[in-house]
């Protein structure tokens, strides 16, 4: 019997809204405001909801958690995050597997 289910994974963020819409665009979700200020992602093909909450200070350190998510095309997923205003972190792999390590707007690092 599990102890724990993952219901969202939140995110701190300066600009809660911006980042959001980021990912939505990415996943193919929509942006939903609560009254307690979380903007949510909801939608799009994962089962993973994406909550955005304002930060009070940007992140000391980024990449302690991060979103593991896959592409069907990695090349046009690369052009797609920058164009977004994401970045290219680093391409990492050995003879078996393969990875991409990219970077929303506020640093936060994504793999696929």
């Amino acid at each position: 019997m599990a102890i724990l289910s993952v219901r969202y994974a939140a995110f701190n963020a300066m600009n809660p809204r911006k980042l959001a819409e980021f990912y939505a665009g990415l996943l193919g979700g929509a942006v939903q405001e609560h009254d307690d200020g979380i903007i949510e992602v909801t939608g799009g093909d994962g089962d993973l909801g994406l909550h955005f909450q304002q930060a009070d200070e940007p992140a000391r350190q980024t990449g302690w958690v991060h979103l593991d998510m896959e592409a069907a095309d990695s090349e046009a997923a690369i052009q797609a995050v920058v164009a977004a205003g994401g970045s290219l972190v680093e391409r990492r792999g050995d003879d078996t597997f393969s990875w991409t390590v990219m970077a929303d707007p506020e640093g936060n690092p994504f793999c696929f």
